[in-house]
């Protein structure tokens, strides 16, 4: 993984090695060991992006605020990882280009199943305008604002500087990799008190399965889920690992997913991009409307 995480080859592949991971995986373990793979609650999220905006008056107030921008970009990930049910590692590799806020939307470009060595990638755009699911309030407005400041605070930080590759990247800064936005988790549930049911514990992959069964939840088709989490319509992955059914509809999740259950989105037609290699030319850029 450490490999994996600078852009290397990584080292050990195969079937030898997959299996031998998978028949010790509970072999020995320490009474303690916890579930990497706990949802986190939609309730937790919503509070993290409430208590941030709470903040916003303050950190606008102080232009010279250092950690303004490391503040803001923690959150945001966090908030925006939830809401599109991404991955640690696809999270953090947007690259600024593959994301925006416009008067209207927020979009994202997404990847979808790989298909041998393929991938489509397309614009889906999540709508900012004040709207309701099933009688609850859109939670998008607020993530709109931090996603504003985020990007305000990260463009100030640039101070005349050419923007940043990455879209978590802040200037003077490596590429972000996985092991940040696993820190950035634990960091904003340490700041909140947020804690995980004993014996388990909220990390990074929390924030996919806790969208993904929200979403299950609340009642967003099937297909829908897996297409915007990128997992495999035919396959049984986020049925058996990404959904857990002790999760209930709550007032958060229609808030931050109700866009989802009621087709209230836009999505472009795909373009097709390799996996390694030539990026697709056709996927370069701001997205036009479809």
């Amino acid at each position: 993984s450490r490999h994996a995480d600078y852009g290397l080859e990584r080292p050990a592949l195969g079937h030898l090695l997959t299996a031998a991971r998978r028949g010790m995986a509970r072999a020995q373990a320490r009474c303690e060991t916890r579930d990497t793979r706990v949802p986190l609650p939609a309730e937790a999220v919503a509070r993290v992006l409430s208590h941030t905006l709470s903040t916003l008056p303050t950190l606008q107030a102080d232009v010279g605020c250092v950690g303004a921008a490391e503040f803001l970009r923690r959150r945001y990930a966090f908030v925006l990882g939830f809401v599109f049910m991404g991955r640690s590692d696809t999270s953090i590799g947007l690259r600024a280009e593959d994301h925006g806020i416009d008067d209207d939307f927020i979009w994202l470009r997404i990847s979808e199943k790989m298909r041998r060595g393929w991938a489509f990638r397309r614009v889906v755009r999540i709508p900012l305008h004040p709207t309701h699911s099933h009688g609850h309030a859109s939670l998008l407005p607020q993530l709109g604002l931090l996603g504003r400041a985020f990007l305000d605070a990260r463009e100030r930080r640039c101070a005349g500087r050419k923007q940043p590759e990455w879209l978590f990247q802040l200037p003077g800064e490596a590429r972000p990799v996985t092991r940040h936005m696993a820190a950035w988790v634990t960091t904003t549930l340490t700041e909140e008190g947020i804690s995980a049911p004993a014996g388990f514990a909220y990390l990074g992959h929390s924030l996919r399965s806790g969208g993904s069964s929200a979403a299950e939840a609340i009642g967003v088709p099937r297909f829908r889920g897996n297409w915007l989490g990128g997992w495999s319509q035919s396959g049984k992955t986020r049925e058996l690992h990404y959904m857990d059914p002790s999760v209930l509809p709550s007032r958060a999740a229609y808030g931050l997913l109700g866009w989802l259950l009621d087709g209230t989105y836009e999505a472009e037609l795909p373009a097709w991009t390799q996996q390694r290699g030539a990026v697709d030319s056709t996927d370069v850029g701001e997205p036009t409307a479809a």
